[in-house]
């Protein structure tokens, strides 16, 4: 990984894809079970998130120049500790993409496959993931930018076909129960979707400058914010109060489109972009998480965890994640705290206690 280089474009791009991927899927329905008509002023606060991923990461960087999250441990705490805090952060990457694998079987199975065993939509997806993390992370990062030009093309489009049903009247009055439900709607997306903005300090070595990675944080975070707000608007403008019950509130929008007799259910073209960029972003969490394993176990290379970590991945997501309600329960409610301790309080940690090794020695 070390000779290979990223660009700062492909960065912002993955990460972009990576947080929208499930974050359109799951944090609309979060967000309307606290408020409705103010939901859109809960995804504005979402640049709060991102901005303390990025400090997060710029007191990191800075405390362990060119070293990922992994080595960045092992170096502050030494070989044994490090590995200690190492375990915990690879425990939490595999908890992570077992998640996501869980919720993108019950989305297709929902959606489109609703006959097909749920157990061979996620053995299918995660081996074309693991072969697309066996080939490099150069694969991974081509993939976010193949992508572009044709979100760039639909989504204007089913944003536009989806406004002529909207009634601005549905988020009116603002406020009206004040800030609490916007503030507790918020905690979610803040503190585990704009906190997924950290996975980036594991492809630190693969940058070709690692001090520009804040500002490029910064930069996927107002993106998504302006993103998650658009749709936000639109979904509660179009179906109203019944996005409080409705799992997929973003697929009902699409699926409200009609011209004409003829051309509807556009929700195909939705379903394909959700399906596009979780594939990206169990990419990238699975090759942080294979990294990370050979950081950790001095493997040779990523590529020995690729396609067994892909099968163990699999077999995760149906073990803890049971039913879908267990998932929705651990995102809504342990996820949170979960992924302030490993992605907010360990790097800091690391960095302190970096910071302090190298005072004692001087």
């Amino acid at each position: 990984m070390s000779n290979v280089q990223i660009s700062r474009f492909q960065i912002v791009v993955v990460l972009i894809w990576s947080v929208l991927a499930t974050g359109i899927v799951t944090v609309p329905f979060i967000i309307a079970q606290f408020t409705v008509r103010d939901s859109w002023i809960t995804c504005l606060l979402f640049v709060a998130g991102g901005l303390l991923s990025a400090g997060t990461a710029a007191v990191f960087i800075r405390a362990l120049p060119n070293r990922n999250l992994t080595d960045g441990l092992i170096d502050a705490f030494g070989p044994w500790l490090g590995r200690i805090f190492c375990l915990w952060f690879l425990v939490w990457l595999y908890l992570t993409n077992c998640t996501i694998l869980r919720e993108i079987e019950s989305f297709v199975s929902i959606t489109i496959l609703p006959k097909t065993p749920e157990y061979i939509i996620g053995l299918l997806g995660m081996a074309g993931v693991s072969y697309m993390v066996y080939m490099g992370v150069e694969v991974v990062m081509r993939d976010g930018e193949f992508i572009i030009p044709i979100a760039l093309v639909v989504t204007p489009i089913l944003f536009a076909l989806s406004m002529k049903h909207m009634d601005i009247h549905e988020m009116m009055p603002v406020l009206a129960d004040g800030w609490q439900p916007v503030l507790r709607g918020a905690l979610t997306p803040d503190l585990t979707y704009a906190l997924e903005l950290l996975i980036s300090l594991q492809f630190v070595r693969a940058l070709r400058d690692s001090r520009t990675l804040p500002k490029d944080m910064v930069t996927a975070a107002v993106v998504l914010t302006v993103l998650l707000t658009i749709i936000q608007i639109i979904t509660t403008g179009v179906i109203g109060q019944s996005e409080s019950y409705l799992a997929y509130p973003a697929l009902e929008t699409v699926r409200s489109i009609r011209i004409g007799r003829f051309l509807e259910r556009l929700d195909t073209l939705y379903v394909i972009g959700v399906m596009s960029t979780v594939c990206i972003k169990l990419g990238v969490f699975h090759y942080a998480w294979c990294e990370g394993m050979k950081d950790v176990f001095k493997l040779s290379s990523h590529r020995l965890m690729a396609l067994s970590g892909g099968l163990f991945v699999w077999a995760g997501s149906f073990a803890f994640f049971r039913s879908t309600n267990e998932m929705e329960h651990f995102i809504a409610a342990v996820a949170p705290a979960y992924f302030v301790v490993t992605l907010i309080c360990i790097p800091l940690l690391a960095a302190v206690v970096m910071k302090i090794r190298i005072h004692a020695k001087r």
